[in-house]
């Protein structure tokens, strides 16, 4: 048989041999005799419009006819039905046929045992004559083909094999006739293709079309090909709307169970496995790739058949790669990375082999050059996507903010020129990533709302990948740190819906446990913020520690505090970011044993800050140096030097809870000031005046800061206002307005009481 008649007798997948084709099984003839059934009915038809003097003419309106394509289209696409499902289907609102040709149907399934195997070489002689038929509209489309490989199929049949398909045939059609037989009646639950779904339990278990000897096939080579393409293609891009792991895997082992050398089957069993976090199940899908052997018969053309096993090996290499590289073995993943190599270059596949060399790079540190404009869309996806690995790799590396952005720019244009919906999604998290780093949260938030707004739409597909999750779970924390819990939680129920699966359902729940953790500090819930650092560990263990130093802090238990301190800060893979958090909180720990020890910490923290270029972390150590230069060393003058040097970019692009932090402590210094600021010639009477009048013209921002942390549900802090401000008109003399926030401060305690020992904790 030539290579040209081998590729008109069956659609190949890349792993089949030339000599492996499709079972006919007994649901394929019983689509062939519903076809057949079909056009015969359409003959009359017409045939009645060109005698419209018949008395009795049958009518099919546009609706049948959609109805029935319909139905063809998920008959031929999905796995094969019981013999009672399908004809459900075609008594069922949404597919069923028209009476006469349902009439006709039946009549031609009682005369099958009848008329004996005669039927289906009449039937074999009916396809020939519509293949040969010119004037056929189906010539061209599913149809055709169907009726095309049907045709071939059993041309090359012999007699017993036609006796056996016969006998199947029959089989089928009996059990499930006798299933309808015990299950009767119009309120039957017809089953609908695209849910697989089961039918309810009975007394009868309905027969599967594998239970027919050597006519076993339940999936054909073209519906395991569109099966594998349609939930691979959901997996990467929607996964709320594949299949759920279970019913895809139960799929898959049956598509096996048919083509148990489709490699395609095995990838998707181990992209199905990775989403459940079944890693030793991933792992072992993909060496089952590595244990295929080709199917008996001739071996494949080199050309052909065994250069797409090479391709099948490859990119198998390379996810095995990526697996080590996630568990932490980068000596196996260089290793599977070197065979993959190898492998793409005998392949001459220049996609496989960029990809491999930029996890290469990815591994070894080094950096990989900018495409040109010439540059093919396949080169350049894999290119684009070690830029942005480069951009975290060098936010990190302590590199110029200018120059990441400007090389993300022209990332981002590359991408949008090619329309690469999942690059541009990606670029655009990274960039909302990168804005958040450096302390630019309003831009982020505007970068992050671009994103969810804009329709990333390819052949009317809309994009749902990671890059969308992302963004999602920053504008969840965005929302958290404005003191809008409400609309947060909202945000967060929406990407649960949207990515429940792993591996990004681990972003969202790092950002509902981190959440938690705040929520709960700022209500003072110490239990249940540690609850919460508990489940947060497993997601991301640095940011755990530093939460438990957090609530230890808020306890005042500065011994602890400072062992989950020290812990943290003695891992040099620590983040810039995290250290420069946790020597702000070290410095907090040491106010209450040692001020000189907490201005060193302030001072590394500073110094930290100006290395990496983290602009916002630096005006909080100056709120910090602020806050310890007014309440220890009475120093308000370089408090206030210090405080304005970050003021301006806390209130510019802060979380509520700093920017109420940094106004109350300017207004203190402010007032601390002018006390002062009183020369000793000056009368004491002078002085307590301009003290009340400078009091009174910021009480608005004392009393802004209130709101801010009312908000917040932060009634600690503001308590700690409403003290101060007690104290403050104690101290000068002013009764009714000491009494005044002396109520509000009781009322608030009675309303919301708060520990004591939370109180007067700068965070």
């Amino acid at each position: 048989m030539s290579k040209k008649d081998s590729e008109n007798v069956c659609f190949w997948l890349p792993n089949q041999t030339a000599g492996k084709m499709d079972v006919l099984t007994p649901h394929k003839m019983i689509v062939v005799f519903l076809i057949q059934e079909y056009l015969r009915l359409k003959k009359t038809v017409t045939d009645g419009q060109a005698h419209a003097e018949q008395p009795h003419q049958i009518e099919v309106s546009a609706g049948d006819r959609k109805r029935f394509c319909m139905l063809l289209l998920k008959l031929i696409q999905y796995p094969d039905l019981p013999y009672k499902e399908l004809y459900g289907l075609l008594l069922s609102p949404e597919y069923g046929v028209h009476p006469v040709h349902l009439e006709e149907f039946k009549k031609l399934m009682k005369l099958l045992k009848t008329v004996g195997i005669d039927v289906m070489f009449d039937l074999y002689n009916e396809i020939d004559k519509l293949i040969m038929d010119n004037t056929a509209s189906f010539q061209i489309g599913i149809v055709g083909l169907y009726l095309r490989k049907v045709f071939v199929t059993m041309d090359r049949m012999s007699f017993h094999e036609m006796k056996d398909l016969y006998l199947a045939t029959i089989a089928y059609y009996d059990k499930g006739m006798h299933a309808i037989r015990l299950e009767p009646g119009p309120d039957a639950n017809y089953p609908d293709c695209d849910s697989f779904r089961q039918p309810p339990p009975n007394q009868y278990t309905p027969i599967e079309p594998s239970d027919h000897g050597s006519h076993s096939a339940k999936w054909s080579v073209k519906q395991s090909e569109l099966f594998i393409a349609q939930q691979s293609a959901l997996l990467k891009e929607n996964e709320a709307k594949a299949l759920p792991p279970k019913e895809l895997q139960k799929r898959l082992n049956e598509i096996i169970h048919d083509r148990p050398y489709c490699s395609q089957a095995y990838f998707l069993s181990y992209m199905n496995n990775v989403r459940v976090r079944e890693f030793f199940g991933a792992v072992h899908a993909l060496q089952r790739v590595f244990d295929r052997t080709p199917s008996a018969g001739a071996p494949p053309p080199a050309t052909s058949a065994g250069a797409s096993e090479g391709k099948d090996y490859q990119y198998s290499s390379l996810n095995l790669a990526i697996l080590h590289a996630e568990f932490g073995h980068p000596r196996l993943a260089r290793a599977c990375l070197r065979e993959c190599v190898m492998l793409a270059q005998e392949n001459g596949d220049p996609t496989c082999l960029q990809l491999a060399h930029a996890w290469l790079s990815h591994l070894e540190g080094h950096c990989m050059p900018l495409p040109d404009k010439t540059t093919s869309g396949s080169l350049f996806h894999a290119t684009s996507l070690h830029i942005l690995s480069h951009l975290r790799q060098g936010s990190i590396a302590g590199r110029r903010p200018s120059e990441l952005f400007g090389l993300l720019m022209v990332n981002d244009l590359l991408n949008c020129q090619r329309s690469m919906m999942d690059l541009v999604a990606t670029g655009i998290a990274e960039r909302t990533a990168l804005w958040t780093v450096y302390g630019k949260h309003e831009q982020a938030s505007l970068c992050a709302q671009l994103l969810l707004n804009v329709e990333l739409k390819s052949l009317d597909k809309t994009y749902n990948g990671n890059g969308i999750c992302q963004v999602l779970c920053a504008l969840v924390v965005r929302l958290a740190h404005l003191g809008e819990f409400g609309h947060a939680l909202v945000v967060l129920q929406h990407a649960k819906q949207r990515f429940p699966r792993y591996p990004q359902s681990r972003d969202w729940h790092l950002t509902d446990h981190y959440v938690s953790v705040l929520r709960a500090l700022y209500r003072g819930r110490f239990a249940e913020a540690n609850a919460e650092c508990q489940h947060l560990h497993s997601y991301d263990p640095h940011l755990a520690l530093l939460q438990f130093a957090h609530v230890a802090l808020c306890r005042q238990d500065f011994g602890t505090a400072e062992t989950f301190l020290a812990q943290l800060l003695a891992d040099e893979a620590l983040a810039p970011l995290m250290r420069i958090r946790a020597l702000l909180l070290s410095a907090n720990v040491h106010i209450h044993s040692g001020q000189a020890k907490a201005f060193n910490q302030l001072n590394a923290a500073q110094m930290y800050a100006q290395k990496y270029h983290l602009q916002y972390e630096e005006a909080l150590v100056n709120l910090h140096l602020a806050y310890l230069l007014l309440t220890h060393l009475h120093a308000p003058k370089q408090a206030f030097a210090a405080l304005k040097a970050g003021l301006e970019t806390i209130l510019a692009n802060g979380p509520l809870y700093d920017r109420a932090r940094a106004l109350f402590l300017f207004a203190r210094t402010l007032v601390e000031m002018e006390r002062h600021g009183a020369t000793d010639g000056e009368e004491e009477e002078t002085a307590t005046t301009a003290q009340l009048q400078q009091l009174t013209t910021m009480l608005p921002t004392f009393e802004e800061a209130v709101e801010m942390f009312e908000k917040l549900e932060c009634y600690s802090k503001a308590k700690d206002v409403y003290v101060y401000l007690a104290r403050t008109y104690h101290e000068l003399g002013a009764v009714e307005k000491r009494n005044r926030y002396s109520y509000r401060y009781r009322l608030l305690e009675e309303q919301y009481p708060t520990e004591r020992q939370y109180l007067n904790v700068f965070l």
